[in-house]
């Protein structure tokens, strides 16, 4: 009985967030799908906690691309819908650590929390650098190039990074009460959107890859600098 409760519960969570998220516009119907099928996962496997925090990186990515919306458009540079491949980009990394500590290995946990800060980041950086008035420099040549392009930083966007990284760690604390999370949370993360970046400099802006693909790369590297360092501390 307890089973089936615990099933009916997270299948009524899951359409109740869908239906929010069908209105926010955040994501198109594919995507829908895909952070469904996620969250589900999430919830009936792993527990409320783990989707909490996957969601605090959904709400916080959509009101960071909210700000200085109208900037972003100007610019030709705005992107509140996004697509399975986002979802996946973002999201599947994280899953995988999540469904590892399935299996009692708590080292997963922080690798869980350490891609979403990854991805955070990464978003905090790409939504909020583009507002800056500096000249962005290629993160390979320190080239001063256009803003958007791929593998370009700025003091703002990269203090915005941090920031994003930071938020994840912190959330990922109050909701798992390990304080080691902050640490490996915002330091993962920040290695994370540093790949991103440096992967986009090499082989994004040369079509080897695309958004999607250095994305994953980042929660990949997000994930794995904050199992390291949580074996260091």
């Amino acid at each position: 009985m307890e089973a089936l409760i615990k099933l009916f519960v997270s299948i009524l969570v899951v359409c109740v967030l869908a239906l929010i998220i069908k209105r926010s516009k955040c994501l198109d119907d594919s995507g829908i799908i895909g952070s469904s099928i996620m969250a589900f996962i999430l919830i009936y496997f792993c527990g409320f906690k783990y989707l909490a925090l996957l969601l605090s990186f959904l709400i916080l990515g959509v009101l960071v691309s909210r700000i200085g919306l109208d900037k972003k458009k100007s610019k030709k540079m705005d992107e509140t819908c996004r697509t399975l491949k986002n979802v996946l980009a973002n999201g599947l990394i994280p899953i995988l650590f999540a469904i590892l500590t399935i299996f009692g290995l708590n080292w997963a946990l922080v690798g869980y929390v350490s891609s979403i800060a990854a991805a955070t980041s990464d978003t905090f950086s790409s939504e909020l650098g583009v507002l800056s008035d500096e000249n962005p420099k290629l993160i390979t040549t320190f080239e001063v190039v256009e803003k958007g392009t791929d593998g370009a930083i700025t003091i703002f966007g990269t203090l915005s990074g941090i920031l994003g990284a930071f938020l994840i760690g912190f959330l990922g604390y109050l909701f798992f009460g390990d304080v080691k999370i902050i640490l490996c949370g915002t330091i993962g993360g920040i290695f994370g959107n540093l790949a991103d970046s440096l992967f986009g400099a090499l082989f994004e802006r040369k079509g080897i890859l695309n958004n999607e693909h250095v994305n994953l790369i980042a929660t990949i590297v997000g994930g794995v600098v904050g199992v390291f360092m949580h074996y260091m501390l």
